[in-house]
């Protein structure tokens, strides 16, 4: 199957308005797995499907042959219907048949055909992707063209940033695009998309889509009052005249759209990103790679840390010493790397995000993520000891003191995947974090280099708004960064970050936080600092 057809399959049946029911169904939005099982699904059900229009056929062929032996004799006494009927042989023929042939024609009419196929296909449809599902997947879409700036006409044709997928989308595709933008209240978009599905109509028979439930009708309708709701009143009516569903009603019509401004229904204001981190984004897309980018000030191999590193130092770019920004190059190896993905896997779940006010964790739609934490309880031995290799690997390249938190959250992130700008820092209370402070540094590793064309990254890039630095993902790389000021233990709102929407492929990480009283005697405060909240408490401990 082509890439941009299993793109479009990612985005029509693969993040979920979320319910606490989550778990007890499949996760077709940010799982791989799942997505090729339900890849798997389509595959049988078009097989049973198959089956079901044989049998139909072979109906019809039977019903066919049935007319033509039926029509022979009517053939035969056409225009001298007397003289045949005078025949005793036609006469009994013709009683004999209206007695006693129309019975079982009639019984094979009624005879029901496929149904143990019915069946099968009303059983599997108990595991399909459920409403929330579709308009997660639309969400992951409209994100993407938002935050990278395409245009839907060039997305329905293969045309993503700047690179062409084989295959296209479908009127459907289009349409449902344009149903979720004019919700969300963008209705110049929904017209592009709208537009889009109308062009693509003429693809495939009015019959086709009148049984899919996508008519042109349907399509005009929703067209003609996104232009409307955008502004652009002028060529509404023209698109509703030249239909011959509404004809000389499209005056009246437009009218009423005047008269009855729609209201979004679905709000992402919450949910989406800010201009300055979408541009970020778009800078390390494919379409704007020969663009400048933000300066790198240094590069070097590490060997001051730890006395390991004058042995085996790392290659290191200083991104930014104010705040403290450094990007290492093969930290982890290939091996190590496989060994994380399988340890992980069965423990993958949706990531959450700690909400501040009700002191927990909770899934967000401002994070597509699946996630794990490692070590588990139930990890295997010989993992544990990849874990420590790593763990030391982390107290050599940042030089810290890394006895609390031992724990690294492993993530993968697939079609659509982000996570909007935030901090690593929780400026609150808890009683883990009464013991061992708030994070003090993250260290970011990349264990996969996102799917590739001409060797370029596309999509799932680290973005600091706030520094205007970008960090596309580097298989075995890691990004080391501190999070409080290391002078006065201020927390630096400049180390807002978020993840850049996943456009193709999928985009493997692993993080771990470094916390700031196991810094006590390593970096003393010269500075007092004037942002902490020292007496704000949470009343649920995480």
């Amino acid at each position: 199957m082509s890439s941009v057809v299993l793109f479009v399959v990612s985005f029509i049946l693969g993040l979920s308005w979320i319910t606490e029911g989550y778990r007890d169904r499949k996760n077709y939005v940010t799982s791989v797995e799942d997505k090729m099982d339900l890849l798997e699904k389509d595959r049988e059900l078009i097989i049973v499907l198959d089956s079901y229009a044989t049998e139909l056929n072979d109906k019809i062929i039977m019903l066919k042959r049935i007319v033509k032996k039926f029509k022979q004799p009517l053939e035969k006494a056409k225009n001298r219907e007397e003289e045949y009927l005078s025949n005793p042989i036609n006469s009994l023929s013709l009683l004999r048949q209206m007695h006693e042939d129309w019975e079982p024609v009639e019984k094979l009419l009624r005879q029901p055909v496929g149904q143990e196929k019915i069946a099968l296909i009303e059983k599997m449809r108990e595991d399909f992707p459920v409403e929330k599902d579709l308009m997660e997947a639309n969400q992951a879409m409209f994100r993407i063209l938002h935050t990278y700036d395409l245009e839907p006409k060039d997305v329905s044709t293969g045309l993503i940033d700047g690179v062409q997928y084989s295959g296209k989308m479908s009127a459907s595709d289009c349409f449902t695009m344009g149903t979720f933008s004019f919700k969300a209240g963008s209705y110049q978009l929904a017209s592009k998309w709208l537009s889009a599905a109308k062009d693509l109509l003429v693809d495939q028979p009015r019959k086709y889509h009148e049984v899919m439930g996508v008519t042109k009708a349907d399509v005009t309708l929703l067209l003609a009052r996104s232009l409307i709701a955008s502004g652009n009143v002028s060529n509404a009516p023209d698109i509703l005249m030249r239909d011959s569903m509404f004809g000389e009603a499209g005056s009246a019509l437009t009218l009423h759209f005047l008269r009855n401004t729609p209201k979004p229904s679905i709000n992402l204001e919450s949910r989406e990103s800010d201009e300055s981190f979408n541009q970020l984004c778009r800078s390390s897309s494919r379409r704007q790679m020969g663009e400048s980018k933000p300066s790198r000030l240094h590069c070097r191999y590490n060997t001051t840390t730890t006395p390991f590193l004058r042995l085996a130092p790392f290659r290191m770019e200083e991104l930014s010493l104010d705040p403290y920004v450094v990007f290492y190059h093969n930290v982890l190896s290939d091996p190590e790397i496989e060994k994380l993905k399988p340890m992980s896997k069965p423990f993958l779940e949706r990531a959450k995000v700690f909400r501040v006010e009700k002191g927990s964790d909770e899934i967000a739609p401002t994070r597509s993520a699946d996630g794990a934490w490692l070590p588990h309880q139930d990890t295997d031995p010989d993992d544990l000891e990849v874990l420590r290799r790593i763990g030391r690997r982390i107290r050599d390249i940042t030089g810290l003191n890394t006895r609390s938190g031992s724990q690294m959250q492993f993530l993968k992130y697939g079609f659509g995947g982000h996570f909007v700008p935030h901090y690593d820092y929780f400026n609150s209370k808890t009683s883990y974090l009464e013991r061992v402070g708030d994070r003090m540094a993250t260290v970011l590793f990349y264990l996969s280099t996102i799917y590739q064309l001409n060797n370029v990254d596309h999509g799932g890039a680290t973005a600091f708004p706030k520094l205007n630095l970008v960090v596309p993902t580097q298989k075995g790389s890691a990004l080391f960064w501190h999070n409080l000021d290391r002078k006065s233990y201020d927390y630096d709102t400049r180390t807002s970050h978020g993840a850049c929407p996943l456009i193709s492929g999928t985009k493997l990480v692993m993080t771990r936080w470094i916390y700031e009283l196991d810094q006590m005697f390593l970096i003393p405060a010269v500075l007092p600092p004037r942002r902490r909240n020292f007496s704000k408490s949470l009343l649920n401990p995480f």
